[in-house]
């Protein structure tokens, strides 16, 4: 009897189950109109009649869009998928349409505000990360439009003169800019960003009532690498709007302003419906098939690491080419070994990577990457007992001083530095040990020579000069390179188009991620708002989840915590809140359990490094300097390095 009734209850169990789980898969193709169509153009009236009529900003009577029966079909993209009807508006949905006419597409990003229409009805559009920018192939020409509202420069009586010249447009509207690029601009808006002026008076206020608009029509010249060396852009705000405004930035075989031209005379804004999201997922990072086994062993080695690689950053390598025996070279292996040397005793810590920065050049002369000086620095692969070589390279030809308006990235994309980088892949290649190499890190700033707003505020840029590198390095048979992907924790300018994501090169050009985040302390004694490192670094694992990097490794390529800056105080007030910090920051490590950011990092390096100007210390990071008494102040924070080096060592082991 029991057992038939057990039986019973357990096929009711089972059933329920079913039933349950069909209503779930139901509701969930319901909530979204039905099962991924893909790029099939839906003829449903009904879905028609319901988007086309939410609202008269769709409307668009010059280019054909005056009522539904002037629709010939339309895709509605809901939740990052294609669906077969759209009959319901969700206010937590991602909603995008595009309308289709007989010659032209309505270009509906519901959840965005904007609508606008493109002179064509044959589009690929990608929403891979429509969060932060949509990009829409079509003809020879790639479109990327941004919906933006992020201004940190609200309490200032002109919030968008700041932003607008100092974190949107500054190089692009500079003629040093396009000269020094060799770059054409066949036609620019007049901008007026004196702050003294009116507010509303910047910019181009005629063209289209109501709006602020700002294009630039530019030509990349000697262009004969470059598939889409045309650039037409615009920016367009509404005049009494000081925070949003929409970008579009479109590159193209030829010359196509009139097609931005009917785009922005067509752009219309509307109150927004739903939520824009990402659907990037980075999955699961991939081995390089072309790894010597050397490397490959170290990589799966550092990947699945318990314990934390740690290194400081001190001194660069030299990368002029100079060998053992001159005066140079031996001054900066001395200097190295010391600093190397020292730290690692005062700390009582043998640091398992060697970090180092190389530039393309400086002052004219082209950086090699200097392979002896590598190997008596490094030369470690993991289990040699030395040190592995993390290698910085970043596409600068002035250290990164973007006020010189100067970027060598339209020069990489022409091919003219395609000869040094084969003799620099030919140098690692000899080095043989593996190589962190660490590829334009902080690219989603407004600092380095390489961010997006030295590229025409177009981040393939970045991704296109990625790309290139690589396919050289696999062409010259470079197998002992371990490619990081660095970004900086916020991006700045503060924007959607250049947000981290928008610079991933993909994920079979990038083994593991890197992170940077710094507490630069500058705080007045006792101040509130200094962040801990469980702070910045677990929000750093979160924003990085949302696209799925939660299962690769990372290593913090380089942080710090300051002691305060002369700059802007007195230099080295916060010292006992940085020795906290850093104790801080140990006590995370020897949690039990590991918090999961922490489970994540295989690899830390310290920033022993000031920021300085005008002949003061902006950010004070360095916190040990050998023979020197300079530091001294900073004994607390290396006595909390060594304490913490030594809980670790007899919680986990060496």
């Amino acid at each position: 009897m029991m057992k038939k009734i057990f039986a019973t209850l357990l096929c009711f169990l089972l059933i329920f189950s079913l039933v349950a789980c069909k209503e779930k898969v139901e509701n969930s193709s319901q909530s979204t109109g039905g099962q991924d169509v893909g790029n099939q153009i839906i003829v449903d009236n009904a879905s028609l009649e319901y988007a086309f009529n939410l609202d008269k900003q769709f409307i668009d009577d010059k280019n054909g869009f005056s009522s539904v029966s002037d629709l010939t079909g339309a895709r509605f993209n809901v939740n990052g998928k294609y669906v077969g009807e759209f009959t319901k508006v969700n206010s937590r949905y991602d909603m995008k349409f595009e309308l289709f006419n007989e010659k032209n597409t309505r270009i509906v990003n519901l959840s965005g505000g904007v609508a606008y229409t493109l002179p064509t009805n044959n589009i690929e559009v990608d929403y891979t990360i429509a969060k932060y920018r949509t990009v829409i192939k079509f003809d020879d020409s790639i479109l990327s439009s941004s919906t933006e509202s992020s201004n940190p420069y609200t309490q200032n009586t002109t919030p968008w003169c700041i932003y607008g010249n100092e974190w949107l447009l500054r190089h692009i509207i500079n003629e040093d800019f396009y000269k020094n690029q060799n770059l054409t601009l066949l036609k620019g808006t007049e901008c007026n960003f004196d702050m003294s002026a009116p507010v509303h008076n910047y910019g181009d206020t005629t063209t289209k009532p109501g709006f602020d608009i700002y294009r630039f029509d530019i030509k990349i010249e000697d262009s004969a690498q470059i598939e889409r060396p045309y650039y037409n852009i615009a920016v367009v705000r509404e005049i009494n709007d000081e925070i949003n405004f929409n970008l579009f930035v479109m590159k193209s075989k030829s010359n196509k302003a009139d097609v931005m031209d009917t785009l922005v005379e067509s752009l219309k804004l509307f109150k927004s419906r739903g939520v824009q999201r990402n659907y990037f997922n980075a999955g699961e990072a991939v081995e390089d098939k072309n790894w010597s086994r050397e490397t490959r062993d170290y990589y799966r080695q550092i990947s699945t690491s318990k314990t934390l690689n740690w290194g400081v950053f001190s001194y660069s390598i030299t990368g002029t080419g100079l060998q053992p025996g001159e005066n140079d070279y031996d001054v900066n292996l001395r200097n190295s070994l010391e600093m190397k040397n020292g730290i690692e005793e005062a700390m009582a810590h043998r640091f398992d990577i060697y970090p180092t920065y190389t530039h393309i050049s400086w002052g004219g002369q082209l950086h090699r990457f200097n392979t002896n000086m590598s190997l008596q620095l490094a030369g470690g692969n993991g289990i040699n007992n030395q040190p592995v070589l993390q290698f910085t390279y970043q596409f600068t030809t002035n250290n990164n001083i973007v006020a010189g308006e100067v970027t060598p990235m339209f020069d990489v994309l022409r091919g003219k530095y395609d000869a040094h980088f084969r003799q620099l892949a030919q140098d690692i290649k000899a080095y043989s040990k593996p190589i962190l190499f660490r590829l334009n890190n902080e690219m989603n700033t407004d600092w380095t020579s390489y961010c997006g707003m030295m590229t025409l505020l177009d981040p393939d840029i970045f991704t296109m000069t990625w790309q290139r590198l690589y396919n050289i390095f696999i062409e010259e048979g470079v197998n002992n390179v371990i490619w990081i992907w660095n970004p900086i924790a916020i991006s700045c300018p503060y924007s959607s188009w250049g947000e981290d994501l928008c610079y991933f090169p993909g994920k079979e050009y990038v083994h593991l991620i890197g992170a940077t985040d710094y507490e630069m302390n500058n705080y007045a004694v006792g101040a509130e708002g200094i962040q801990s490192f469980a702070d910045r670094y677990s929000a750093l694992y979160d924003k990085n989840k949302e696209s799925g990097f939660e299962n690769w490794g990372v290593i913090i390529s380089e942080f710090a915590c300051g002691s305060g800056g002369d700059a802007s105080g007195a230099l080295g007030r916060n010292a006992d809140t940085q020795a906290e910090w850093v104790k801080g920051m140990f006590d995370e490590f020897c949690k039990d359990p590991q918090p999961a950011y922490v489970q994540q990092l295989k690899g830390m390096v310290w920033f022993n490094c000031n920021d300085s100007s005008g002949g003061k210390v902006t950010n004070r990071l360095r916190i040990y300097e050998p023979n020197t008494t300079t530091y001294n102040d900073l004994s607390n924070t290396i006595k909390a390095f060594k304490d913490g080096f030594a809980r670790l060592e007899a919680k986990y082991g060496k």
